[in-house]
């Protein structure tokens, strides 16, 4: 986009905005929207199916920018609108409450829409938005900055989302420090997403592996730690096991991957976007610094933590909220040697280390009951938002 075409389409939008705050919200308006209006998932996907489900007199109305996220949702008989289309303005202009899972670009990110809910996605085990010194290049403070908020009042900073989900005392310190936000702005209910979870017993046969992203995407995550699926292919087909490998969502439009026997590669065309709708599926998870484990922690299935560049992530990529070694309950592997062989134990006992996956589970988890959806809902009517 030109420079001159931005300054037309933001001063369109500036216009549009102050109309937006002039006009009444409906209480029975609620907006939903995720991943920067390019995907249907995360928490804000359980919550807004939940409400639409269970109460019909609140118009539930997705907003995307993606017209694969556009058909996945018409497809299941929810409402969903572009969020540039007419509708989708008119459906932001009336909302009394919106629910984004990364930001305002969640949804329609030029009109104001009544009150923001920031669901997020996932407990926060990196440092997030003003904690991460590293990776985050924005000065929201800048002079620029300040002045483009002047002239264009849509361009928003993390601390206008009026309240954020959390799901234990510990996540609400990271979440105020990480938003700029008071404790109280904090509400923990659980996230949405989580209510998916069970902790049926089971024999360890499915196995997923989701490595968190490095720099924003930026690295070839599949070359760093997938250069021999061959061999671990091989390992898996020994040990009569499935190997699932879903990537995060920075690095999934270029993965270059191939399915093996036994190791399969899952693309978000596979889930519909959202991997929360097969991850209670899986027996044993591995991880290295992704959020995920935190929620799989509901299971009480086996995590293996494969940090296998552990130095060189927190002095280049990110700094960690907590001691690393204190918070992931199971075995840190250096290699996947060392991983092919946890594999092996916890297929024979799946309740290694348990007691340490319940002891961060209910430091984590306030609620482990798949009533989050529920809980947020009727927090909100109890606070009459309008």
């Amino acid at each position: 986009m030109t420079k001159l075409k931005k300054l037309f389409l933001y001063s369109i939008n500036a216009l549009l905005y102050w109309i937006s705050k002039l006009i009444p919200k409906d209480e029975k308006i609620w907006i939903f929207g995720a991943w920067f209006g390019d995907k249907y998932g995360d928490n804000s996907k359980y919550l807004f199916e939940y409400v639409t489900n269970n109460y019909p007199e609140i118009k539930a109305t997705w907003l995307t920018k993606d017209k694969n996220t556009l058909e996945i949702i018409h497809r299941k008989g929810y409402k969903a609108y572009k969020s540039y289309s007419f509708k989708g303005y008119y459906y932001s202009m009336r909302a009394s409450i919106s629910f984004v899972s990364t930001g305002f670009s969640d949804i329609n990110d030029y009109i104001f829409t009544g009150i923001y809910i920031n669901l997020w996605h996932g407990i926060p085990l990196k440092k997030i938005v003003y904690d991460d010194k590293l990776t985050n290049s924005i000065d929201y403070n800048s002079l620029q900055k300040k002045f483009s908020r002047i002239l264009f009042p849509f361009i928003h900073l993390p601390e206008d989302l009026n309240y954020i989900i959390a799901s234990s005392k510990d996540e609400t310190k990271n979440l105020s420090t990480a938003f700029k936000k008071d404790i109280k702005d904090i509400l923990i209910t659980g996230l949405p997403r989580n209510d998916v979870f069970d902790q049926k017993k089971r024999s360890v046969k499915k196995v997923i592996y989701m490595p968190t992203h490095r720099n924003e995407g930026e690295l070839d995550i599949a070359k760093m730690f997938l250069d021999d699926l061959e061999t671990i292919n091989t390992n898996f087909i020994s040990l009569n096991l499935e190997l699932y490998i879903k990537l995060h969502y920075y690095h999934m439009k270029n993965i270059d991957l191939k399915n093996y026997s036994n190791i399969f590669i899952i693309k978000d065309e596979d889930i519909e976007q959202d991997i929360y709708s097969v991850i209670n599926n899986f027996d044993l998870l591995i991880t290295d610094y992704s959020s995920i484990y935190f929620d799989f922690l509901l299971t009480d299935r086996p995590i293996i933590f494969a940090p296998f560049d552990y130095e060189e992530y927190l002095s280049k990529d990110r700094e960690l909220y907590y001691n690393y070694d204190e918070v992931t309950p199971g075995p840190k592997c250096k290699d996947w040697n060392e991983v092919l062989a946890w594999i092996e134990k916890f297929k024979s006992d799946p309740t290694l280390y348990s007691q340490e996956r319940k002891l961060i589970r209910d430091r984590f988890h306030k609620y482990q009951d798949n009533k989050s959806s529920q809980r947020i809902y009727q927090l909100l009517r109890n606070m009459e938002i309008k």
